[in-house]
């Protein structure tokens, strides 16, 4: 097993380069999901949405994480310049 040191700290967001990437990752996944459902919206079956709803809710969730980093990085930025 590998031993913890004190200089393995875990921070509580998303790396801060990783943020845009991550974004326009998931609008390209949005926009191929409403692609899809734009030009098959009259062969939609329940099948089709119990997929689209899952990776919806999971860029939903992701733009929340990348939102919440977003937001902690620069709460730490003016902490750094203001002490």
């Amino acid at each position: 097993m590998k031993q913890s040191n004190s200089n393995d700290t875990k921070r509580p967001a998303l790396p801060e380069k990783w943020l845009v990437p991550m974004r326009l990752g998931i609008y390209a996944v949005l926009a191929g999901c409403s692609a899809f459902v734009y030009f098959n919206a009259r062969d939609l079956e329940a099948t089709h949405l119990m997929v689209l709803v899952p990776i919806v809710l999971v860029c939903a969730m992701a733009l929340m994480d990348c939102k919440l980093s977003e937001r902690y990085w620069k709460e730490n930025g003016s902490q750094k310049t203001g002490s």
